[in-house]
């Protein structure tokens, strides 16, 4: 199963693993927005696939995933939620590469 596949079939309620140069998340999807690639007078728009994660310590993480399969465009960003230097909230990059996003309960489910 390809990372799209992965990303593409997680929903609310599902554990997501997510492997990057520094550390592994683990954690739930409590939320998730998707929307189809499209083809606007710009061209193709990539699809996208919003996936808001909580992990065991509470901490919230926002994995923006995007995929155009015709140029074989893919691009994942990884967002936390944290405190910004003016003590407001706000969802902050983590600047994280996102290596590999699984399932951790091994795929296909009854």
């Amino acid at each position: 199963m390809t990372d799209q596949q992965t990303v593409l079939a997680l929903a609310c309620t599902d554990p997501i693993q997510i492997h990057t140069q520094q550390r592994t998340l683990t954690g739930v999807v409590y939320q998730c927005e998707h929307s189809e690639p499209t083809l606007s007078c710009r061209g193709p728009e990539p699809g996208e696939h919003v996936l808001y994660v909580a992990t065991p310590s509470n901490d919230l993480y926002r994995l923006q995933y995007r995929y155009y399969d015709a140029i074989e465009h893919t691009e994942a960003d990884l967002d936390r939620y944290g405190r910004t230097p003016s003590g407001k909230y706000a969802w902050l990059r983590t600047y994280a590469m996102v290596e590999d996003i699984v399932d951790p309960t091994g795929g296909e489910q009854a």
